[in-house]
Order: C-alpha cells, then sequence, then structure tokens
C-alpha cells in the first residue's frame, strides 16, 4: 500500500527583489495549510512573483518578503483556498530587514532584522521566528478571551458554590483549552529551536538575537502558565457537570420509579 505524501513543513513561492532594503510581513491565515497543493500551484505563484518571496508554512502561516504589501491580498486568497479553520481575524506580523554584505548578523536600534546576505536560510530563519511570533499574538487573544468568558463563572462560584453555564458552553471551553494547549506545545513548538540550526550552527546567534527580540520563549512560558491555570478550571467545569448528570439520572430513576407505582396502584385500583 502506498503511503499518502505528507505536507511538508512549509514551501517558498516567488522570488526575493533586488533590494538591500525589504518588509517581512506574516500573516496568519489558519490553522493549517495544505502545502503540498500548492507545490506547483500557477495560481498562488502568479500572485506570488509580485509580493515577493514567500514562506507558507504548514501550521497555517504565510510570511512574505518583498518591497511593499502589493498583491498580498490577491495572494493571501489564493492561499487560503488551501487552508483549514480560516482565521476570522487576519492577525500579522511585520519587520524591516536590511542586507548588510559583510557585515554581521544583527537587530537595528529601532526593531530592523540586519543580515549579512539573502541567503534563502536566513530569511526562512526570519520568517520563522515572525511565523511564531504572529501565532502566540492569536493564542495570547484567545487565551485572554477564554479568561473573560470564565470570569462571571468563577465569580458565580465563588459566591454560591454554583454555575448557570450550559453544559455545551463549558464543554466548548474545554474544547478552546485544549486546542490552544495543542497549538502551543505540539504544533508550533515556539520555545524550541528550529530544526535548520542543526545543518547552520553559524546562524545560531542571530536566532538568538531574534527569539530575544520577539521574546518567543518568555511569551510562550506565560501561555503555558496561563493554559494550565485554564485547565484547573476545565477540570472543575467537568466535576460540576458530572455531578449535575448524577443529579439529573438519580431524579430520573426516582421519577420512573414514582410512575410504576403510581402505574401499579392504578391497575390494582381498577381491576
Amino acid at each position: 500500500m502506498t503511503r499518502p505524501n505528507k505536507s511538508p513543513d512549509y514551501v517558498t513561492l516567488g522570488t526575493l527583489p533586488d533590494s538591500e532594503r525589504l518588509l517581512a510581513r506574516a500573516r496568519l491565515l489558519g490553522s493549517r495549510i495544505e502545502t503540498r497543493d500548492l507545490v506547483g500551484n500557477s495560481t498562488a505563484s502568479a500572485w506570488a512573483g509580485p509580493a515577493g518571496l514567500t514562506f507558507v508554512f504548514r501550521y497555517g502561516v504565510a510570511v512574505t518578503i518583498g518591497l511593499g504589501t502589493e498583491s498580498l491580498d490577491r495572494l493571501d486568497e489564493a492561499l487560503v483556498e488551501h487552508a483549514a479553520d480560516l482565521a476570522p481575524v487576519k492577525e500579522t506580523e511585520a519587520a524591516a530587514i536590511v542586507i548588510r554584505p559583510d557585515k554581521d548578523d544583527r537587530l537595528g536600534a529601532e526593531g530592523q532584522i540586519q543580515l549579512a546576505d539573502a541567503s534563502p536560510v536566513r530569511l526562512l530563519l526570519a520568517a520563522t521566528v515572525l511565523a511564531c511570533s504572529v501565532l502566540l499574538s492569536r493564542d495570547e487573544i484567545l487565551v485572554s478571551e477564554t479568561f473573560d468568558h470564565i470570569a462571571p463563572l468563577v465569580a458565580g462560584l465563588s459566591q454560591d458554590g454554583r454555575t448557570q453555564l450550559p453544559i455545551s458552553s463549558a464543554m466548548r471551553l474545554v474544547g478552546e483549552v485544549i486546542a490552544a494547549r495543542h497549538r502551543v506545545i505540539g504544533t508550533v513548538q515556539a520555545d524550541e529551536r528550529p530544526d535548520l540550526l542543526w545543518d547552520h550552527p553559524h546562524l545560531d546567534r542571530l536566532y538568538t538575537r531574534l527569539e530575544g527580540e520577539y521574546e518567543l520563549k518568555e511569551r510562550t512560558e506565560v501561555l503555558e502558565r496561563k493554559i494550565a491555570a485554564l485547565g484547573d478550571f476545565t477540570e472543575v467545569l467537568l466535576d460540576i457537570i458530572q455531578d449535575k448528570r448524577a443529579f439529573r439520572l438519580e431524579w430520573a430513576i426516582i421519577a420512573l420509579i414514582a410512575f410504576e407505582i403510581v402505574l401499579s396502584l392504578y391497575t390494582l385500583a381498577f381491576r
């Protein structure tokens, strides 16, 4: 049996403009992009050309490095056709990239990413960091919104030990927490060093500087703590749900027994 082709972690589209001053723009398009469908895709390639060099990551982010934002909307329209769970709000992250031949890789005073050359691996490393940053931004917003949603529930539990949250809403909160934990820890692994550093150890210093600039490790640790706190709360919700179901089941059994007794008495009375 033939094993199905796995989507590559990323694909590249378009070409890099011949310029020493570039703009990198990361966009979150969905939870996943089928990158294998983009290999040889004429529509995506046609719009990627005017936009610049684009790295499309399997976990739903596209990073374009070019001279501006021309053709990005059309390119994204072509990319979302191969994306799953489209993002309701397109999170973005932008950074200026300056190519400085014969100089060391460093970060400028205003956050510019200054590269010694425009080699694909250097650009890929910068794009990877921007992609991780935009994903973390999305999850930071979602986690904050989830805390806002549970605030009234926490208040209700602290006051009378009860909550009026419907079971379906509680399970939806549980699902959001599990999904966020999977993205942060399993899918993106923003706190781990990219695999490309194994083959290009000379870029380790550049990655360390980029990681520090965008605070990838610190933001991931904060998210994990918040998700852990949400996980503790969801366990409380699940216990409440189980207690409610057990309570309803007991009353259903009592009602059924009472109905059988009434039915038996009725039958005896009219024999």
